[in-house]
């Protein structure tokens, strides 16, 4: 049943509420999915081409060379921003939806956002101080 079926059958009462969530999750999910991938996507993207920035400026010794941390911090940033809208759609399946599966997987993207935070706080601290 599509959503947009789900909802006519909401409004006419024949659909029970768990039902019409288990629809809306199943709609919003992918695209907060789809969201987090775009994001990730941008952060390598923006990192390549920083990188072939400095690849640039090495042969051209009169463009200023950019760091290496500035483009971690760059790629690093969209990374855990990405990280985020992956949890935020598991969390929301989770809560419809719960399985031993589904709480792996949402634990594991803790654990990883966690250490990616970290680092990334770290490595931002640093570079300010320079």
């Amino acid at each position: 049943m599509t959503f947009a079926l789900l909802l006519h059958h909401a409004k006419s009462g024949s659909v029970s509420m768990h039902e019409f969530l288990v629809a809306l999750v199943a709609a919003i999910v992918p695209w907060t999915e789809a969201a987090g991938i775009a994001i990730v996507m941008w952060g390598a993207i923006e990192g390549l081409a920083k990188l072939a920035g400095r690849f640039r400026s090495l042969l051209d010794s009169s463009i200023e060379l950019i760091p290496i941390s500035r483009i971690r911090l760059a790629i690093g940033e969209k990374i855990a921003l990405g990280l985020d809208f992956f949890l935020a759609g598991d969390i929301i399946q989770t809560i419809i939806i719960p399985s031993w599966e589904s709480l792996a997987i949402l634990g594991g993207i803790v654990i990883i956002r966690t250490v990616i935070a970290f680092f990334l706080n770290r490595d931002i601290k640093e570079f300010s101080e320079k």
